[in-house]
């Protein structure tokens, strides 16, 4: 039976999920992705989804079936459709069960009900309109097969029939009340009508000789208060009274469906919003010609790769500026040693490497054209901090402090990316810490990323292979950003960079002079 359009299994959804950023979120530049995505969805509440890894490649595998099918732009919008409407009904309809529960009947009065009755309205007419879309469409995916074979069920139960058949029998007892309101000295009556002169066709009928032809409808339709009018209520009360039947139909009921939105369905229309919102955020990368993937993931890290991968932090910020690159690992490789020109894309890169991997683990497509990434158990991150001065630390030791505690917490299974680590100590302190460093992640066999300005790392070890950014051939002080595998050369560009922002010592001299 269906439950979830995340989680294949139902007991899968019993598992823990975090409403808090994964420690690696700030490193990764994840959360510069991520945090458009919720605050456009902000009313879904989507945090949960975004930072809570799969537990297997099960629900990874499902999750990538379910988007591959939602690429699909008449289906994508089917369920966009839907989901928007059937998330805001059960948003209205907490609220008004709250207010038919109260004792007072300012909150609870016919208005709240005939809100009630309209959304049940809404609520029938949403869940028809996606059980007949679905029936013309033929999902390749589990979850979207499932869930579409539990929405005709749940059509055809008698409870839901009834439910429409209610709403659709108290629209027209409605509609067929007429009613007179007389207002005078601030005191309003209300009785039946009664064959009284209808002014509105009079009114309309005199100024009919002005018509000049068709104009554009102005008119707009006013999204009604949360809260009761007192006036509402009491013409409401009042009618009540006239036609009582009516009136106690309806709160009959509202007695007997005050729950009637199903909570398989309401789930779906939130979980569903998973998909949406990426596949809405990597559109407009996708027409820019960048790719995306869907990646094999790997129990074992004995062959990892990605092709023609991308930072997606920076790509929504650049766009069409956007350099892409390509790695792999095979045993017994463990360890990318990227070194090269400063400003040359290393970071960017160990990012990207994270980022992927981050991704895929919740079963969204990647950047890239190609990829077999590594399931983990958790990503590592180490980069640069501000010095705390509450702790008297300075910068190496806050460096080994940091670095112990990724060890004590990784495992094989686990992912580790160092950026530009012992950069406030001597090269032969640096050269010592860093060798014991990459003996440490050797026995561990984790796989990651090492960015660093110590070349002797890129060939500690079978471990590790030796990447390096490059520069443009015919102009140094140009960065190609392409990251590729060749050993390092120990050149910095530094001079280059230094001439850029007039900080060489000719350039110094020459300033001072003046």
């Amino acid at each position: 039976m269906f439950t979830s359009i995340l989680y294949p299994h139902d007991e899968e959804q019993g598992k823990e999920q975090q409403n808090q950023e994964p420690q690696c979120f700030h490193d990764l530049n994840l959360d510069k992705i991520f945090y458009p995505i919720l605050k456009a969805k902000k009313e879904f509440e989507l945090e949960r989804f975004f930072y809570t890894p799969a537990h297997n490649t099960s629900i990874i595998q499902y999750r990538q079936d379910v988007m591959q099918d939602l690429e699909n732009k008449t289906v994508r919008l089917l369920f966009e459709e839907f989901s928007t409407k059937a998330y805001a009904i059960s948003h209205y309809m907490e609220n008004t069960r709250e207010l038919l529960s109260a004792k007072e009947h300012w909150d609870n009065n016919y208005l709240t009900r005939g809100r009630m009755l309209d959304y049940a309205d809404r609520y029938c007419q949403a869940v028809t309109t996606l059980s007949e879309g679905a029936k013309a469409i033929q999902f390749k995916a589990q979850g979207l097969s499932d869930f579409s074979a539990y929405l005709k069920e749940y059509c055809a139960r008698p409870s839901f029939q009834s439910l429409c058949m209610g709403v659709k029998r108290l629209r027209e007892d409605f509609s067929q009340i007429n009613y007179c309101m007389l207002i005078k000295d601030g005191t309003i009556r209300v009785r039946k009508y009664e064959n009284q002169s209808d002014y509105t066709a009079e009114i309309l009928r005199n100024f009919e000789k002005f018509r000049q032809g068709e104009v554009k409808d102005y008119r707009h339709k006013l999204s009604e208060e949360p809260s009761a009018d007192h006036v509402e209520v009491a013409v409401l009360d009042m009618l009540a009274k006239v036609y009582p039947d009516v009136f106690r139909s309806l709160e009959d009921f509202c007695s007997e469906y005050l729950h009637f939105d199903d909570p398989v369905i309401l789930r779906f229309s939130n979980e569903i919003q998973f998909y949406l919102s990426w596949l809405d955020m990597i559109e407009p990368l996708q027409r820019e010609g960048l790719p995306f993937c869907y990646p094999t993931l790997c129990p074992m890290a004995d062959h990892l790769y990605a092709r023609d991968c991308f930072n997606l932090a920076l790509a929504i910020r650049e766009h069409s500026n956007t350099v892409t690159n390509d790695f792999s690992l095979d045993t017994p490789e463990r360890f990318l040693v990227i070194t090269g020109p400063n400003q040359g894309g290393k970071t960017t890169f160990a990012r990207a490497f994270g980022q992927i991997h981050y991704l895929a683990s919740l079963g969204l497509c990647v950047p890239g054209t190609q990829a077999a990434l590594y399931y983990f158990d958790n990503i590592l991150t180490h980069f640069g901090r501000e010095e705390n001065i509450d702790t008297l630390n300075g910068k190496l030791q806050d460096d080994l402090v940091r670095l112990h505690d990724l060890l004590e917490k990784a495992t094989p299974r686990s992912i580790i990316i160092v950026n530009e680590i012992f950069a406030s100590t001597t090269l032969a302190d640096a050269l010592l810490l860093g060798g014991k460093m990459m003996d440490a992640f050797a026995a561990l066999g984790a796989p990651g990323v090492i960015v660093t300005f110590l070349d002797e790392l890129a060939s500690h070890g079978p471990e590790t292979v030796s990447m390096m950014s490059t520069v443009n051939d015919k102009d140094q002080n140009s960065r190609t950003f392409k990251i590729v595998r060749k050993p390092a050369d120990g050149l910095a560009y530094a001079l280059q960079i230094a001439q850029r922002h007039g900080l060489t010592y000719e350039q110094l001299c020459g300033r001072l002079a003046k």
